[in-house]
Order: structure tokens, then C-alpha cells, then sequence
């Protein structure tokens, strides 16, 4: 079985759908963590469409809508959502990525790489269902080595950073490694490079597609990441081999450990050439070298220290509730957090993990709440866990409640991810008609105010405004504008009807939700139909009837209606006759912008076998087997006469403008058709079809 065999098995999507769901809950996951209801409802139906739409070509990536998260300096760190089906795709490819390079990169696991260490899937047990090993088990374990290698003598610490790094990334370069370092086949690969061409662009604004960058939030790609550092990792080790040095890698966290000054120089240097080679560009400000004397304070180890507070904040003990501290584990954490604002304390300034982990364990106290009311700008890269923490402990004190207004009013605020966690964590918070027209629902790259700020209007009882909202371009916003709107009707009907036209949205994931929400009621099902408008999946669910390549793209992409009156199996019942008609269409679609001839001459072999069962449904007599004399002949013409023109242009164009003859009919070399040319005829065959779909005779 190839790679792409396997690739394309129920079994591997059936895994990577396991693996989405047992990924670590974030925000990103939050967000498609409704897809896996949807999708999961009717799972083995739904993966066997998403597999015959790839083997038919039928499946085509989607831009992706990205999130962007404050960081340091007024930048931010982008995530880019994917659709379900791009999502479960990406991981489907990347288990049979991960399997493939297992064998390679494994050896140097716990050893030179200590993050993204994954489950092949053959690991035992339940481990499988989960795509990586436990992360925290292998930080500490990267603490560990580290610790033995300074007791060792290898004092001088190195730190190398690279800017930027999944948005650096070259597709190129990473498909090159993945072809010949680790074996990967040439047909995976195509697939892999054009849906991360795709996701490079923002579906919420005008962007531009790229051929570097992979998509941050989808588990894939930090494995993908990996494999593109383990060039670094082999080709350091390889060309420095008389240095006497000590290297770590935690995923894009480069650790070196020496004895001398002048030898971490040289890393430095040679993992400066080596990461170029890669396109990467180190980040200068954060590479350093230090001569280390505490080791302990230098990696600031409290793995443990952590461990014991998260076990003592779980467990339910006399006088202490759970998910609470006990007072004197409190004050401390507390003392440390505090400090990390100071300056002149011992603790790290702003270090962010104390002060993320304390921000999701700490009791309610009022000195925290001021310092975050206070000094939150400080830590925007942890807005969420400040909010988690509000909401938890002081969801109805007036400061919080001024605090939240505050940045919902602010009408210049730099981020307005800050904006769409406050809707997120308040939704309570009171309805303002400013507020509302300030983030009313238009296409804009900050899409992800809108999708948390709905929840806020289901709140505040504002049910007209959410059903007069409509936002069809995003389909995160959508599904939940669909889910409160189905949500505030109390009438049946409305329900029922609601649900049902969902069945015949083109967006996949908006028809399968609307089954979902049939679901809610099984009386709702009764007497349900299947009807040609409904979705192909929503079909396939229930004819267990593919669709193919010819009919989807008339449909959706050409509108025309009803094409399955003549491109169906019943007119097309001899399976060869049918593939070929398959094909040439297939190949006409796939060389219409890189290459009109190829295009044309497939476009014309469609052509031909359509007219020949035409022919033979309306009982025509041809009198010659040579399709261009009997399109002359305008066999068609009275039934069908824009197809009868346009394809006898279309034949005339093939014989003369395409590789099929060298001369054209005046005997002159001839010259391929133009792109602008083909356009032309491009539109013709459109509406030949159309006409064709419309003759109900046939």
C-alpha cells in the first residue's frame, strides 16, 4: 500500500478525527470543538465523502481565518483557523508523515529532541489516539539533561531563537526535506503544498497567498516544524563533529551546552549558516551566551513546585474545596506572582510562566484583582487567563464591570482580540446599542469579536438582531449565529424549517449542522426527503450515492441546476464510457489557467462523448462517426442549438489551436490557443451546458 493508499483509508481518518479530539483544549480547539459534534454524527459517512471527493478531485482547501493574539511589542501572533474537513485532512496527512519519518527521528527523541515527540500509530494501547507523547514529562526530562550536562562541565549556555518561525517556513524546502530525508511520496506531497499555499491567506480581508508559512493551532504543525528543524539538528552535528559541546532541542527552543566561551561562539555562528540555508532568520536580540554558576535558577526549574500546587488545588479535603488553595499555598503563589511585577524582586520580571499558571490556580484575592485592573497592559499575551480569573472570582464587582466597558467602549484600541475575550468571559455584561454598531457584523479581519459577541446578544435577550444577522463568508460566525438562532424560537415549525434549508447549504459543515439540529427533535425527521438541492454530504448520508467530480462542479461552481437530469448513471451506465467522460472533463478543469491547449483538447473529448448520447437519447441517426462533420451537419441543432454552435466553435478551435495538428487548415504552423481565447470559449461551454441540463426530454 503507497503512502497515499494509506492516506486515503476510513481507518486514518477515523484516527486523525481521534486525535482532534483528544488534542489539549485551547482556544483554537474551543473553537472547532463543535465541528467534532457535527461532523461526528454521521462520522464513517462523512469521512468516506471526504475521501471520494479527494480521489475525485473534488476536495479543494479553503482559505483559513485568522486569529490574532497580542505579543510583546505591539506585534501579534497570528492562528489560522481551518475549516473541519481542511483540519481533519491536514492531521489525516500528517499521521502518515509522522509513521513514514517515525524511524528517522526517533532515535534522537529524549536523547537531541525533547518536544512534539509523537504516537506512531501502531503505539500501544490508547496512546495512539493521541497524537503526541505528554509534554510535560518531556520538559522536565529536557531540565534533566540539561542539569547533567552543566554537572558535567558544560558551564557556557546557549540559547538560539529564530523570528518568526512557522511564518518562515518554506513550503519548498519543507516538501524537499519531507521527500528526501524521510521518504514521503511525490502525490502526498502535492496535496500537502497546495493546502498550505492556501491556508497562508486570510479569508476576512484582502490577502495574498504564499509559499512560506505554515498554519499555527492545527497539532499538525508543530510536528511538520520539527521536521524542518531536525535539517538543523542533523547538519550541526554533522559539520562541527571536533567541537566538544553538548545540544538540546525543545521544538523551536535550541539549547546549547559548552565548556568554553569561544566554542559557543562557533555554534552560534554555524546555526546561524545552517538556519539560513532553511530561509529562517535567527532572532539576534535573544541569543546570548552566559557562563552559568545555578543551574536550578537559570532554567528556573519548578516543574515540581507546580505539580504539587496543581494536585493540591484538585483535590476536595476537609476545610478546602476543590479547585481552590489552601491559604498558605495561596499566599505564596501570590507572593510570586506579585513579584514578577517588580523589577528589583528575585523573581524573573513579567515571567510568564509563573504568571500564567497563577493565573488559573490563585483564590480570589483583592490585592490580585488591583494589580490586574491595574497593570493588565503589562501581560496582553495573558489577557485570557486575567479574564479567567475576573470572571471567576469577581464576575459582579463594579471595578471589573467599569474594567470590561471600558475596553468594549474603547473605540481605539490597539488589539481588538482583547475586545472579543471580554464578549467571550462577560457575555452578561449589559447591552449597549454603541457597542453594537461599533462591532457590527461586517467582513473584517477581526471576525472573532463577531463570533463571541453573538453569545453576548443571546444574553442580553436581544433576539430580533440575531436573526436579522447573517454573515455568510465566515463560517465559524455562521454556525453560531445558525445555533442562537435555532436557539431563541420556541416555534417548532420555524425550527424544522430553519434546519432543514441548512440541509441544502453548499458550505458542508453548515449542512451537517443543520442535521444536527434536526436531531434535537427526532420528530423532525419524519417524512424527511432527500432531495437533488441538499448538500453532497447530507445525500451521501442518506443514498449512500457519491457525488462526482462532474456534477459538483456543474452545481457549485457553474450554478447550474439539476445537473444530475443528464450526467447521472442511469444514462451513463457503462463504466468505461463514464470514466473517460470523467476524466476529460476532470483534466479540462484542471489545465483551464496553466495550460488552454491541454484544456481545450480534453474540453472537446467531453464534448464529443456528451453529443454522441445525445444522439442516441433523442434517437438521432449519425451519418458519419467523425464528430465534426456531424456537428456540421447540425444533427442538434433544432433541440439544441447553442450546444450545436458553441461546440462546433469549440471542435474548430481544438483542430486548429491546440497540439492535436501541427498546420492549421491554411497549412501554416499553427499557434496555440491564448488563455484569453479559451476564456472565451470557457463561457460558451458554460452555457451550452446550461442549456443541455434544462432540455428535459433527455
Amino acid at each position: 500500500m503507497t503512502q497515499y493508499d494509506k492516506f486515503l483509508t476510513s481507518k486514518n481518518f477515523k484516527l486523525a478525527f481521534e486525535r482532534l479530539k483528544t488534542a489539549s483544549r485551547n482556544l483554537y480547539k474551543s473553537i472547532y470543538y463543535e465541528d467534532l459534534k457535527i461532523f461526528g454524527l454521521y462520522l464513517d459517512e462523512n469521512i468516506e465523502t471526504v475521501i471520494l471527493n479527494i480521489k475525485q478531485d473534488i476536495y479543494k482547501p479553503e482559505k483559513c481565518h485568522k486569529i490574532f493574539i497580542p505579543k510583546k511589542d505591539n506585534l501579534v501572533r497570528p492562528l489560522s483557523m481551518l475549516t473541519f474537513i481542511d483540519l481533519l485532512v491536514y492531521q489525516a496527512m500528517t499521521n502518515v508523515i509522522a509513521d513514514s519519518s517515525y524511524d528517522i527521528i526517533s532515535p534522537y527523541y529524549d536523547k537531541v529532541i525533547f518536544g512534539n515527540i509523537v504516537n506512531p500509530t501502531n503505539a500501544k494501547g490508547e496512546d495512539k489516539k493521541f497524537f503526541y507523547k505528554s509534554w510535560k514529562r518531556k520538559w522536565k526530562r529536557f531540565n534533566e539533561i540539561s542539569k547533567e550536562h552543566f554537572a558535567n562541565g558544560y558551564i557556557y549556555l546557549s540559547e538560539f531563537d529564530i523570528a518568526s518561525f512557522f511564518d518562515t517556513i518554506d513550503h519548498n524546502i519543507l516538501c524537499e526535506l519531507l521527500e528526501k530525508n524521510y521518504n514521503i511520496e511525490n502525490k502526498l506531497l502535492e496535496l500537502l503544498s497546495k493546502c498550505l499555499e492556501t491556508w497562508t491567506a486570510d479569508s476576512n480581508h484582502k490577502s495574498f497567498k504564499s509559499k512560506h508559512g505554515i498554519p499555527q493551532g492545527p497539532i499538525s504543525s508543530p510536528f511538520l516544524a520539527d521536521l524542518y528543524l531536525f535539517y538543523i539538528d542533523s547538519e550541526i552535528k554533522r559539520t562541527t563533529k571536533k567541537l566538544d559541546y553538548k545540544y538540546l532541542r525543545y521544538v523551536d527552543d535550541i539549547r546549547i551546552l559548552t565548556k568554553d566561551y569561544l566554542t559557543s561562539q562557533k555554534l552560534i555562528a554555524a546555526l546561524d549558516l545552517i538556519s539560513r540555508d532553511l530561509g529562517l532568520i535567527p532572532q539576534g536580540s535573544k541569543i546570548l551566551i552566559k557562563k552559568i554558576e545555578d543551574i536550578d535558577e537559570e532554567l528556573k526549574i519548578q516543574n515540581s513546585k507546580f505539580s504539587d500546587i496543581t494536585k493540591e488545588y484538585k483535590e476536595e479535603t476537609a476545610g478546602k474545596e476543590s479547585n481552590k488553595l489552601k491559604a498558605k499555598t495561596h499566599k505564596q503563589l501570590k507572593n510570586r506572582f506579585l513579584n514578577c511585577f517588580n523589577e528589583n524582586s528575585d523573581e524573573r520580571f513579567l515571567d510568564k510562566t509563573v504568571i500564567g499558571f497563577s493565573l488559573y490556580k490563585l483564590n480570589k484575592d483583592e490585592q490580585v484583582k488591583s494589580l490586574l485592573l491595574d497593570k493588565y497592559n503589562l501581560i496582553l499575551t495573558h489577557f485570557e487567563g486575567v479574564l479567567f480569573y475576573l470572571k471567576k472570582h469577581f464576575s459582579n464587582d463594579e471595578n471589573v464591570k467599569q474594567f470590561i466597558g471600558n475596553i468594549l467602549s474603547d473605540e481605539t484600541i490597539l488589539f481588538s482580540h482583547l475586545v472579543a475575550l471580554c464578549f467571550k468571559y462577560f457575555p452578561e455584561y449589559p447591552f449597549d446599542e454603541k457597542i453594537y454598531q461599533t462591532y457590527t457584523f461586517e467582513k473584517h479581519r477581526h471576525w472573532l469579536v463577531n463570533y463571541y459577541m453573538i453569545g453576548w446578544l443571546f444574553v442580553n435577550e436581544k433576539k430580533e438582531l440575531l436573526l436579522t444577522e447573517n454573515s455568510t463568508d465566515n463560517y465559524f460566525i455562521q454556525r453560531e449565529l445558525n445555533n442562537y438562532k435555532y436557539a431563541v424560537s420556541k416555534e417548532k415549525s420555524y425550527r424544522k424549517i430553519f434546519a432543514t434549508r441548512l440541509l441544502e447549504n453548499s458550505n458542508s459543515m453548515l449542512s451537517l449542522q443543520g442535521l444536527n439540529l434536526l436531531f434535537y427533535n427526532p420528530l423532525n425527521l419524519l417524512g424527511f426527503k432527500k432531495t437533488t438541492e441538499q448538500n453532497q454530504f447530507i445525500q451521501y448520508i442518506f443514498s449512500k450515492q457519491p457525488t462526482d467530480i462532474i456534477v459538483h462542479t456543474l452545481k457549485n461552481e457553474w450554478k447550474i441546476e439539476n445537473p444530475e437530469t443528464f450526467f447521472n448513471r442511469n444514462i451513463w451506465a457503462d463504466d468505461e464510457e463514464y470514466e473517460e467522460l470523467r476524466t476529460s472533463f476532470l483534466l479540462f478543469i484542471k489545465y483551464v489557467s496553466s495550460d488552454p491547449s491541454k484544456s481545450l483538447l480534453n474540453l472537446n473529448t467531453f464534448n464529443n462523448l456528451v453529443f454522441d448520447k445525445i444522439c442516441i437519447r433523442l434517437n438521432i441517426t449519425k451519418n458519419t462517426t467523425d464528430y465534426g462533420v456531424n456537428l456540421n451537419a447540425k444533427l442538434i441543432d433544432n433541440q439544441l442549438p447553442l450546444c450545436n454552435k458553441h461546440w462546433t466553435e469549440i471542435n474548430e478551435k481544438r483542430n486548429q489551436k491546440t497540439e492535436a495538428h501541427p498546420y492549421d487548415k491554411f497549412g501554416n504552423i499553427r499557434i496555440r490557443i491564448t488563455s484569453t481565447e479559451f476564456y472565451d470559449l470557457f463561457k460558451k461551454q458554460k452555457l451550452t451546458i446550461d442549456e443541455l441540463c434544462n432540455y428535459r426530454i433527455l
